[in-house]
């Protein structure tokens, strides 16, 4: 407006010195009248403009948010009129609700010589604050081995919403024996999920996630660790279990090849478990092309290929756990490359047991617990044929194994297809024929059998 005001007197003011020259050249007398003239239109347009100007309500391009809940005003915009600022003479009117969220329109009144004038702009009441969940309980929850898991419950709690506790329903879903999924749900404007599965029935550290949505679409999320853990006394009691073998299936023997393959052993071995259709595990080691052929023939008859290691070097895998690990996974890759068999399956060098290790203090003690918690299952043995120690003869390797069957839990018999094993090799038949005749049942090893293990001594 102040920029209307000075065109109109730049105009007015060249208007009058072109009249002025040009009278002046004609007839000097009628300047004066001319100068009257045009003061007066001058003052007539300035007058009436300064009777028609508007307001300059500054309105943001943006509409203005407001926080449910917590704002109770409308922001008052900057208002100018004839070069003041009159914002305090502003007037406000429309029907805001600050405590539901919605669209208003607002309308800004300011006092003019010729009347009000009103501006409207558009507000939204908003909520942007995220629901809060707190959890009961401890949020590091120590869960019972083998317990039904119950959940320790929470609170949640909105600004806008306020308590959202009341709108969950709960449910639960049986997966598995001793394993749930948590299945919880509310309304259709606010719900929480809690996602996470919590097997009981191994020990473990879970994460149990709870997500609440408000009716804004504000996300919130709360962690809870859930720790499944074994008494003392029971923990003893199942290692016991393991180690005699009395936690698997009575009666059955599962027959057991460590260090192959080997051209010279493993193709016959497999020739006699085919002839008396009986199933084995095979603890391999790293392979050449003639022995990836045996590995193949080995899943394809329908045996396990279980890991043994990449290496047997004691003084190398047993340097780290990174190490014996790497040893583990070296070779599982392998047999899954070239087989596409997908190994879980493994057995220490040595044993769980073995002294080996003990140029490395404690680490038989920590792999026990890695091997595991990286999805493996270990298996050492119960029934050792002496193959690899100081039986002689083939006979000697049937009597240490038959003599150290037992129909009171499950066998795991240790024995070697490293090349010139002959002495296993050739008392293999008779050992099936004798657990045949004596009502034991044979087996390969899988992820459901239950693990026999050693007692470690590092």
């Amino acid at each position: 407006m102040e920029l209307l005001y000075l065109i109109e007197t730049i105009v007015a003011a060249m208007i009058a010195n072109i009249v002025i020259i040009v009278l002046k050249i004609k007839n000097v007398k009628k300047v004066g009248l001319a100068i009257g003239i045009i003061l007066t239109i001058l003052i007539v347009a300035l007058v009436v403009t300064f009777l028609l100007e508007k307001p300059v309500v500054n309105i943001s391009s943006e509409q203005q948010n407001l926080e449910v809940k917590n704002a109770n005003s409308i922001e008052i915009p900057k208002v100018t009129y004839h070069f003041k600022d009159v914002t305090n003479t502003v007037n406000v009117s429309g029907n805001v609700d600050f405590n539901k969220v919605g669209t208003y329109e607002v309308i800004y009144e300011v006092p003019t010589i010729i009347g009000k004038y009103k501006v409207r702009q558009t507000v939204k009441v908003v909520d942007t604050i995220a629901p809060e969940i707190k959890l009961e309980g401890e949020q590091t929850y120590n869960q019972s081995y083998s317990k039904e898991y119950v959940e320790p419950g929470y609170t949640i709690t909105d600004n806008y919403d306020e308590d959202l506790t009341d709108k969950v329903q709960v449910t639960k879903e049986e997966v598995n024996e001793n394993e749930y999924n948590l299945i919880y749900t509310g309304d259709l404007t606010s719900k929480i999920e809690i996602s996470g599965n919590v097997d009981t029935s191994k020990v473990e550290t879970y994460t149990v996630t709870y997500k609440v949505v408000d009716s804004s679409g504000n996300e919130a999320t709360k962690l809870r660790k859930v720790t499944v853990y074994k008494q003392v006394e029971q923990a003893k009691n199942e290692q016991t279990q393991a180690q005699n073998g009395t936690n698997g299936n009575k009666g059955v023997i599962y027959l057991t090849f460590d260090d192959g393959p080997t051209t010279s052993i493993t193709p016959k071995v497999l020739d006699i478990l085919k002839e008396k259709n009986v199933k084995a595990t095979f603890f391999i080691l790293n392979y050449d092309e003639n022995g990836e052929k045996l590995v193949q023939r080995e899943i394809t008859e329908g045996h396990t290929v279980g890991i043994h290691g990449y290496s047997h070097n004691y003084k190398a895998i047993y340097q780290s756990v990174d190490a014996y690990m790497n040893n583990i996974t070296k070779l599982q890759e392998k047999i899954k490359n070239s087989t596409g068999y997908n190994a879980t399956i493994t057995r220490f060098p040595g044993g769980s047991s073995n002294t080996v290790s003990r140029y490395n203090p404690g680490i038989m003690t920590k792999l026990v617990k890695e091997v595991p918690a990286r999805g493996y299952k270990y298996f050492d043995w119960n029934v050792s044929s002496g193959d690899a120690g100081g039986t002689k003869t083939s006979q000697d390797v049937y009597n240490n194994v038959v003599n150290g069957l037992s129909k009171n839990r499950a066998n795991v018999v240790l024995m070697h297809d490293f090349s010139g094993n002959t002495k296993t090799l050739n008392a293999l038949a008779d050992i099936i024929d004798y657990g045949i005749n004596n009502g034991y049942t044979f087996s390969n090893i899988t992820e459901s059998t239950p693990m026999v293990t050693h007692g470690v001594n590092n």
